[in-house]
């Protein structure tokens, strides 16, 4: 592919978006192919973004004394170049402040007994040309440059979601479903593209109404305050319908949510819908479950019209309020215009970053414990062990030794001095130790806690007594293999860079004979019959990384 024009475009390029000149004129010309398309520039790279964005958010994690806030570590991340984008809006929405009175002096040239205002038309119409270039200088790259900075802001969260999945602990997994993650992903981090660009104009908006009032109270006196106070009685209402909005929103998007999730779940299922002839019951479900969520965007949708028709009607009553106090200044209102106006209604319902909550609720799940680091052990240690899978009783039984409170032990039950917990260890008192180069096998019945065993030695089941030590690096092969829709090659490679060397040593690694792999390695793995086999060579290849 190509490299994209936009990391060699100077300032000149930038301003004007020549650089898109040779896919938009190409485009024009013929039918636009897959060569034709851009290499990623450096700068919107996953890699990049993400590992910038989980840096700071783990320095947030680390240094915030109270909840950490995923809004601090996008702050600094992005503020700067966020700030500099919103200067650049707020000029060229002040020169729609400007262009009222431009036109009101042209309009007023035409007068013939008006000699001073004749005299210079010339200069008033070059003024006003230069006014819309520079109003198009500034606002198209502003604009441009805030979706910019919304998409890198997603593709941020979407690596960070990504890699916290991979993190998660396996209690955590249990309770969350796929379509739980297609909601939050597609529902709620589009939210970045649509209101970033309007996030300005919470501060732009007072600014102008500041500088309006200036030119206002000039030109009109006292009186222009009546408009003022016209329009923030507005203001206040208009806040008050979006925050309303709001609610109706949440409620929306849950709905979404649910309907989502229950809609992966069938489709996941849809070998047993069909063998147990429960289609009817799920349509009728998907059916209620579609009408919940129409009643609650239908009032949404109600609230969002009655913002739309304040913002549309305020000019008419602000020109009424204007006429009925000035009456006897036609003329300078004639000049003025209506324009002015035109950039003091903020929408509060568009509120920046809405779905927050949920991202930063899905980043603070419970990850899989580190183990202890020990240079002196060459293997995995395990010294009086005890763990237990209820949830929550390992935390409960520490909590309480720290305390110093009454414990007693009968028959391996534990009781609490106000209060009973019961709870049976699946493991107790495990002693071992595996040097370098060993090989354990551990064998027993269902739920003697063979799993269980692996999962403390990876960090994903925390011991409640005891200490589990190991010598750095431990890999694992899982039952459950990851195959995801592709070639065999690009399952082996699983979306890292090709080394060809790296590729042979895990094929040899794997014992996979590499003339199979060479004959069918373009063939899908759906149609393979290695794809049990590629599945755990995934695995692999993401450990090795």
């Amino acid at each position: 592919m190509q490299q994209s024009p936009l990391e060699k475009a100077n300032i000149f390029s930038k301003l004007f978006f020549r650089w898109t000149k040779p896919i938009l004129k190409k485009g024009y010309r013929q039918r636009l192919e897959l060569s034709d398309i851009y290499q990623i520039p450096s700068a919107d790279s996953a890699d990049n973004l993400s590992e910038k964005l989980e840096r700071q958010w783990d320095r947030e994690l680390a240094t915030s004394k109270k909840k950490p806030k995923l809004i601090n570590a996008l702050r600094r991340c992005f503020f700067w170049k966020f700030m500099f984008y919103g200067i650049l809006l707020y000029l060229g929405e002040v020169t729609k402040s400007v262009q009222p009175l431009l036109l009101g002096r042209i309009i007023a040239s035409y007068d013939t007994s008006n000699y001073h205002e004749r005299s210079i038309a010339y200069y008033l119409g070059i003024g006003l040309c230069l006014l819309f270039i520079v109003r198009t200088l500034l606002l198209h790259p502003a604009i441009f440059g805030l979706h910019h900075i919304g998409m890198q802001i997603r593709i941020a969260m979407f690596s960070l979601i990504y890699k916290k999945t991979l993190k998660l602990s396996s209690r955590v997994l249990d309770k969350i479903s796929t379509g739980q993650l297609i909601s939050l992903l597609s529902n709620n981090l589009n939210k970045f593209d649509e209101g970033l660009a309007l996030a300005h104009f919470v501060w732009i908006g007072p600014l102008q109404v500041v500088l309006l009032m200036g030119l206002l109270v000039e030109m009109l006196g006292p009186t222009a305050f009546c408009g003022l106070f016209f329009v923030i009685i507005m203001a206040l209402f208009q806040a008050g319908l979006g925050r309303m909005m709001m609610k109706y929103r949440d409620r929306r998007a849950g709905k979404t949510n649910e309907r989502l999730v229950i809609t992966s779940e069938i489709i996941e299922n849809i070998q047993s819908v069909k063998a147990y002839c429960w289609e009817d019951a799920m349509e009728k479900m998907i059916e209620g479950l579609r009408e919940r969520h129409t009643k609650a965007s239908m009032e949404s949708t109600q609230i969002s019209a009655a913002v739309m028709s304040i913002v549309n009607t305020l000019h008419i009553i602000l020109q009424y309020v204007k006429n009925q106090n000035q009456q006897k200044q036609a003329r300078r209102q004639w000049q003025r215009g209506d324009e002015s106006d035109e950039d003091m209604d903020t929408d509060f319902s568009q509120s920046p970053g809405p779905g927050n909550l949920d991202i930063l609720d899905f980043l603070q799940k419970e990850e899989y414990k580190t183990l202890e680091y020990n240079l002196t052990t060459t293997g995995v240690e395990l010294e009086k062990v005890t763990a237990f899978w209820d949830e929550g009783i390992g935390e409960i039984f520490v909590k309480a030794k720290q305390e110093s409170r009454k414990v007693s032990s009968n028959d391996n039950n534990l009781l609490f001095s106000n209060f009973p917990l019961y709870g049976t260890p699946v493991l107790k008192d495990i002693n071992f130790k595996i040097e370098k180069g060993e090989l354990l096998t551990v064998s027993g019945s269902t739920g003697a806690g063979k799993t269980s065993l692996l999962m403390l030695i990876m960090g994903e089941l925390e011991p409640s007594e005891g200490k589990i030590k190991h010598s750095g690096r431990i890999s694992f092969s899982p039952q459950v293999s990851w195959i995801m829709p592709g070639t065999i090659k690009e399952n082996i490679i699983f979306g890292v860079s090709y080394d060809e060397y790296r590729y042979k040593s895990v094929i040899k690694a794997c014992q996979l004979e590499e003339k199979a792999i060479d004959k069918e390695y373009t063939s899908i793995v759906k149609d393979s019959p290695y794809s049990k086999t590629l599945g755990k060579l995934s695995i692999k290849v993401i450990e090795k990384q």
